[in-house]
């Protein structure tokens, strides 16, 4: 009977999450911001992550996504160097010329370990079409930077845009971009065999605020990222 009950009040809380993040719906925004990053191929991340990293398991997330991740606190001791050059004024300040935005802010940590993270796609690695979370507010924007592409990468950003046409976004090492995580459907395609993708994944808001009801559910997706990943 417990378990049943604890079926039930999982299935409302994903609903009322799938809900508030579909909501944005209404606000699409595909436009997409290019940027140059200082940045090199860096080949040796892929070991420290398939040691280090928690790898999502698409049997125990209903299929939505397979990838190996290094929140925040994972690359504060691993490879700090991303800290050191991401996590910082300096940057925030480039994002923000780039929006147009008065004020960004990282979200803490503390709230969210993945609102900053390293995102490893190996064979089969995959993510479905989903709108980021956004349970601040403020206006959300996700970054994306290159960390490490080989030689047999075939995994790469979808957007579906204001027609809905699906768009491959590729990225190039030295590169980033910005956009609206949770206002564009978005997906990361299927990778190859022997293909290696790594990505750096900033969340940024105008605004870390938040009410009642998004910290319940900022909550509840830390717990659901740590019970149905491995």
């Amino acid at each position: 009977m417990f378990l049943n009950i604890g079926r039930r009040v999982f299935f409302i809380l994903l609903l009322f999450i799938t809900v508030y993040l579909f909501r944005n719906y209404f606000k699409y925004n595909d436009h997409i911001e290019f940027f140059d990053a200082d940045i090199s191929n860096n080949c040796t991340l892929v070991d420290i992550i398939n040691k280090n990293g928690v790898k999502k398991n698409p049997d125990k997330n209903f299929n939505n996504s397979s990838c190996s991740v290094l929140n925040y606190y994972d690359i504060s001791n691993l490879c700090t160097q991303y800290i050191t050059q991401f996590y910082n004024q300096s940057f925030l300040d480039k994002i923000k010329n780039i929006v147009n935005e008065t004020t960004l802010e990282f979200i803490n940590p503390t709230i969210d370990p993945l609102g900053f993270a390293i995102h490893l796609y190996c064979h089969n690695d995959f993510m479905k079409y989903h709108f980021d979370t956004n349970f601040t507010l403020g206006t959300r924007y996700s970054v994306i930077i290159p960390l490490y592409l080989n030689e047999f990468n075939d995994c790469f950003l979808h957007i579906k845009d204001n027609n809905k046409n699906e768009k491959c976004i590729k990225i190039d090492i030295g590169q980033g971009i910005v956009y609206n995580g949770d206002r564009v459907l978005h997906k990361v395609s299927k990778q190859s065999e022997q293909g290696q993708r790594i990505t750096l994944v900033i969340n940024l808001t105008t605004s870390s605020k938040s009410h009642l009801f998004g910290d319940i559910l900022q909550k509840i997706r830390n717990y659901m990222f740590k019970e149905f990943t491995l």
